[in-house]
């Protein structure tokens, strides 16, 4: 099946509606999708085109957003994995989710906290570095603090 952009439903979503108030959504999409796939090649391209742009921005802005937080592809995949895993089991054992919306809401909130979980890691392992990095640099001064306290005496002796 192609892909139907957003933006090619949503101009002709309003116009289909209104001359078929009595369809369902998915009826409405089953027109929409006809209407896609009858649509001549130059017109697809521009929305081809389209979603090629918005797919190539989504992945400066993804790398932008790892690199931002310090964080590791893989990881973040991992954990999104796992974090989907847990909520498949928590989901076999109580009450299935009556709306789908409420289910994406938690899916979020679920994502969103994992992902501050990983930035907090990684907030914590740069203050750990720093707070390392400022203790050798204190300990560099003390030494040569030392060093220069006994060059001062050796040179009082003579």
């Amino acid at each position: 099946m192609d892909y139907i952009s957003d933006d090619a439903i949503g101009e002709v979503y309003d116009e289909v509606k209104k001359k078929n108030q009595e369809k369902s959504m998915t009826e409405l999409t089953q027109v929409i999708s006809q209407m896609w796939n009858d649509l001549d090649k130059k017109k697809k391209e521009k929305y081809e085109n389209e979603k090629e742009k918005a797919q190539n921005q989504y992945k400066k802005d993804y790398e932008a957003w790892l690199k931002k937080y310090k964080l590791d592809e893989e990881k973040v995949k991992t954990c999104l994995k796992e974090l989907k895993q847990e909520k498949k089991k928590h989901k076999k054992g109580s009450k299935k989710v009556t709306k789908a919306s409420k289910d994406d809401d938690e899916s979020e909130d679920e994502d969103e906290q994992r992902i501050q979980q990983i930035k907090n890691k990684n907030q914590k392992k740069d203050q750990k570095e720093k707070k390392e990095q400022k203790e050798q640099k204190e300990t560099k001064e003390k030494e040569k603090q030392k060093q220069n306290q006994k060059e001062q005496k050796g040179n009082k002796k003579k």
